[in-house]
């Protein structure tokens, strides 16, 4: 949704997006944790990225990938220090992870003329990291951020070795927030004192998203479970698709299989900021509208997709994309990451209008099977 359009009923929408633009520019308070400035590379990562790139050049390596920048942060301070707080052995994972990338990794040939590049995986972990420490209002990267960004590789061998040395996201990032080291029992236990790596504060969004990312699974205790909450982000130019998946999902809201929230419902004098927030901490499942309108909206990528992105990796929110015209979703290195609910090459609006049907149909279907999943 671009900026300008963002939150607006059909009567007050010019105005409101004026009066809303006026407010962004004077407001000195970042809402949503909305990055001010790009996040910078810390200079010691800097120097183990460096690092990596030569050694993988001169061993010929064609690829370097997420295991290559797993086995680089054993040398950084601030995640070896966080591998240590979870009682990670050093010198075991390094050895295992060498001798994968030793024997799993192609080569170049003498005459090749191409160089060592790095996998998509190795770009996603990076971008995820910078993301991260946006969001969280730091201004630098430092390894133990490519550490957590790692996690976001699920099917990477790297995580499959942290996860033989005991080491979860959650761990690392609940030392990361609050100090907490993880006993050699696997209990953890505090270390009577906050030790935040990077700065006197590390940042408060990055211990709320720890915290949320705990409580997410955790089981109700008392009372009625709430009805899950479905997030649809989508760009104002496409609200003709908005509304007719709406159509298709109203059996599902009327059963009370979940609630489906979009910018629709806010009403005018509604504290705009206040209700994305909200909804967004709320969302289980979120629907992305993906267009090229989409992708190009400031507003979306700035404020919508960070949140969402943050707790898909934390608290296992289910993002389904829906294409609905021909764009750069396949050219996005995080977005591209999730699985669409149609196939890139025949975006919905492309389709006859009894497949464009067939295929809000099947986006109902997967929101109340992923509801089913979660109440099973």
């Amino acid at each position: 949704m671009a900026a300008k359009e963002k939150y607006s009923t059909s009567k007050g929408r010019k105005k409101r997006d004026k009066k809303h633009s006026g407010e962004a520019q004077k407001s000195t308070q970042v809402e949503l944790n909305e990055p001010k400035s790009p996040a910078t590379i810390a200079q010691e990562l800097e120097d183990v990225l460096h690092s990596l790139f030569v050694d993988a050049r001169s061993r010929k390596h064609e690829f370097i990938t997420v295991e290559h920048l797993l086995v680089g942060l054993l040398n950084e301070s601030t995640a070896k220090k966080a591998l240590l707080a979870c009682n990670a052995n050093l010198d075991e994972l390094k050895s295992r992870v060498s001798v994968f990338i030793d024997e799993n990794t192609s080569t170049l040939a003498d005459q090749a003329e191409q160089g060592t590049l790095p996998t998509l995986g190795f770009q996603r972990v990076i971008q995820r990291a910078i993301l991260y420490v946006q969001t969280s209002g730091r201004k630098v990267v430092h390894g133990a951020d490519c550490l957590v960004a790692i996690f976001g590789e699920k099917d990477s061998h790297a995580v499959y070795f942290l996860h033989q040395q005991g080491v979860t996201r959650f761990d690392v990032q609940n030392f990361l927030a609050h100090g907490v080291h993880k006993s050699a029992a696997g209990k953890d236990r505090y270390s009577g004192q906050k030790r935040d790596l990077f700065e006197p504060n590390l940042g408060q969004t990055l211990k709320n998203f720890a915290i949320d990312a705990a409580r997410s699974y955790a089981p109700e205790k008392k009372g009625a479970a709430a009805q899950p909450k479905l997030f649809i982000s989508y760009s104002h130019n496409d609200t003709g698709c908005l509304e007719r998946l709406l159509v298709h999902l109203k059996p599902l809201e009327r059963s009370n299989t979940v609630v489906c929230w979009s910018d629709t419902r806010i009403r005018t004098g509604d504290k705009w900021r206040a209700e994305l927030k909200k909804n967004l901490d709320d969302a289980v499942i979120a629907i992305l509208l993906i267009s090229a309108d989409f992708l190009a909206s400031d507003f979306i990528v700035n404020n919508e997709l960070p949140p969402l992105l943050i707790k898909a990796d934390h608290s296992g929110l289910r993002i389904l994309p829906v294409i609905l015209k021909p764009c750069g979703f396949r050219r996005d290195p995080i977005l591209s990451t999730f699985q669409a609910a149609n196939d890139p090459g025949r975006p919905l609006l492309g389709l006859s209008p009894i497949e464009q049907e067939a295929l809000y149909d099947k986006i109902a279907e997967e929101v109340m099977r992923e509801v089913n999943l979660r109440r099973a």
